[in-house]
């Protein structure tokens, strides 16, 4: 069998949660079953379509490519895969309205409908990959709410990594028919859960000359942007030391800085500057996370929307307890987790302290990770998918 992955023309530049699910399922699924062969490809017409039975496509949200690339292959009666990696409307909407900063507050007045705001994105990031330009422009024809519409008709089967997703999808599209199945997000078991917190504390000891050892804290993961809403956490945080609370406590960020949104990180680095029990590495290797994530505290994760929050599950396996925000991260963790609001500082706060003080009973959720969420298990699910589709 031979696998066709294709997404967004900017796939490794920048490099997000769907390039790291592509690379994760390939190296999976050629693991287990050596006679599939998949290849990754970005652009929208490959002269090669014809070697492929299977073409299967990532990302419903930023479809310009995606839409030329799944008619390409039906063209030539390929079997079409999706996983839609899809972001619930309401919550990019709220998102969107309460965490626009720079220009974007002054693009959002003008442009009041999502639909209308992913296209003029798309239409900016066409300025800088001439490979977007065409996808853009018919696009623009077409519309973009048409393009995801037909994607999913066309679609033979919609991958989704949670429930949630699957009805976000008929609500936000108005699509009441269409195939999907749920395919677990996975979790490097080799790297997480199995790490010690010596390589992270020698770390800050050496780029910060800070040690941490004997310091539980408080982590957070991800790229610092206004999606993250790490300002919210650092309010949060202040708020809880000025209450002569967790006074032993770090707050640690990991992560690169967004390029796309300089009064955000103006205000994140001043806000660091402020208390000297902050720390931020900038972006760190997997095996540095994973060694922080074994460290005594919590992880806290605030953002405004996500498709399931892997990197929660990478420190709940690592025995952090969790504080996080959505239903689709729910829908994992369940109640082995606090959650809170990413609008709400009072909110962050107070689920930031049950943790500490009230602290879960991770045994369950660790068993359940190691069971169901691998990139192993993942790879053997979407093997399932493929081989019914094509021998069923």
């Amino acid at each position: 069998m031979k696998v066709l992955f294709q997404s967004r023309a900017d796939l490794y530049n920048p490099r997000g949660g769907d390039t790291a699910q592509m690379e994760h399922t390939k190296a999976a699924i050629e693991e287990i079953d050596p006679s599939i062969k998949i290849e990754i490809k970005t652009e929208t017409e490959p002269k090669n379509i014809k070697e492929y039975d299977i073409v299967h496509l990532f990302n419903l949200d930023w479809i310009p490519e995606t839409y030329m690339q799944a008619n390409w292959a039906k063209k030539f009666k390929k079997k079409v895969v999706l996983s839609a990696i899809h972001h619930s409307e309401k919550e990019v909407l709220k998102y969107e309205k309460k965490a626009a900063y720079d220009i974007r507050r002054i693009y959002n007045f003008f442009f009041s409908s999502q639909a209308a705001r992913d296209v003029g994105k798309n239409i900016y990031r066409s300025l800088f990959n001439f490979q977007k330009i065409r996808p853009t422009i018919k696009q623009v024809l077409i519309g973009i709410r048409n393009e995801q519409k037909d994607i999913l008709r066309i679609s033979d089967i919609v991958l989704v990594q949670t429930e949630i997703e699957a009805k976000d999808i008929s609500t936000d599209f108005k699509a009441e028919k269409f195939k999907w199945k749920k395919i677990v997000n996975g979790v490097d078991l080799e790297v997480f859960g199995n790490s010690d917190k010596s390589k992270f504390n020698q770390l800050i000891e050496d780029k910060f000359k800070i040690d941490i050892s004997s310091h539980p804290i408080i982590l957070s993961v991800g790229r610092v942007e206004p999606r993250k809403n790490q300002l919210a956490l650092i309010r949060s945080f202040n708020e809880i030391q000025k209450n002569g609370q967790l006074e032993d406590h770090y707050l640690v960020f990991i992560g690169a800085m967004t390029k796309n949104s300089f009064e955000y990180v103006t205000r994140f680095n001043k806000a660091i500057s402020n208390n000297s029990q902050i720390i931020y590495t900038g972006a760190l290797p997997q095996n540095i996370v994973a060694s922080a994530m074994s460290h005594d505290g919590i992880y806290v994760h605030p953002s405004w929307f996500e498709t399931t929050g892997l990197v929660t599950l990478e420190a709940a396996l690592s025995g952090m307890n969790i504080v996080a925000t959505g239903e689709r991260t729910k829908e994992y963790l369940k109640d082995s987790a606090y959650y809170c609001e990413p609008d709400d500082v009072e909110s962050i706060k107070n689920a930031i302290l049950k943790a500490v003080f009230e602290p879960k009973n991770l045994q369950n959720i660790q068993s359940e990770i190691k069971s169901q969420y691998s990139w192993r298990n993942t790879a053997r699910q979407t093997i399932d998918v493929y081989r019914k589709l094509l021998y069923l």
